[in-house]
């Protein structure tokens, strides 16, 4: 009986080299339950750009001023944050050896949050230098709506006039970006 049965084993393994051809495809299954529901995504984020709309003309007098242009409006959902960036330039108007001195502020709601000073140095061979500014802060704030503005003051009174931003000077118009990012 061993015997046999090794042998018909043995033969169970030898059959055609060749495949048949495939059948035809049977009918679909029904449809499966449905899933369970996905989280919330990326809904509530955004980007915000506020491109400066005319120029600002800083002395040692001027206090903190909104650049023209450069204010945002944002309403933050839940768990969020805010990512601000700015950029732009200034000029100074003097010539000769004059110079410029500015500093430029970012504002949430009225308060300052982050500065830099710039200065734009005429030499004895170049007038009317440009200077440039680019920074920025991330914000953890209350959900709600917040004003978010850039603004320039002038610092120093032997400084020469600055035209700070532009509406058509693309070297000089500055920028103001506002991101929202879900958490």
């Amino acid at each position: 009986m061993r015997i046999a049965l090794v042998v018909l084993l043995g033969f169970g393994a030898c059959g055609p080299a060749d495949k048949g051809a495939d059948g035809a495809q049977g009918d679909p299954g029904p449809a499966g339950a449905m899933g369970a529901q996905g989280s919330a995504g990326t809904t509530g984020q955004d980007v915000v750009e506020a491109l400066g709309t005319g120029q600002l003309q800083v002395t040692a007098a001027t206090s903190f001023s909104v650049i023209p242009g450069l204010t945002v409006t944002t309403t933050v959902p839940q768990n969020a944050k805010l990512h601000v960036d700015t950029d732009g330039g200034i000029q100074c108007t003097g010539t000769a050896n004059a110079y410029s001195v500015v500093d430029i502020a970012v504002f949430v709601d009225g308060s300052i949050t982050a500065q830099r000073r710039i200065v734009a140095a005429n030499t004895a061979g170049v007038a009317q230098m440009l200077a440039t500014w680019a920074f920025g802060r991330t914000f953890s704030l209350g959900a709600g709506s917040h004003t978010i503005d850039v603004r320039a003051a002038g610092v120093d009174p032997n400084a020469a006039i600055a035209n700070v931003s532009s509406a058509s000077a693309a070297q000089l118009q500055a920028v103001l970006t506002v991101t929202t990012l879900r958490m």
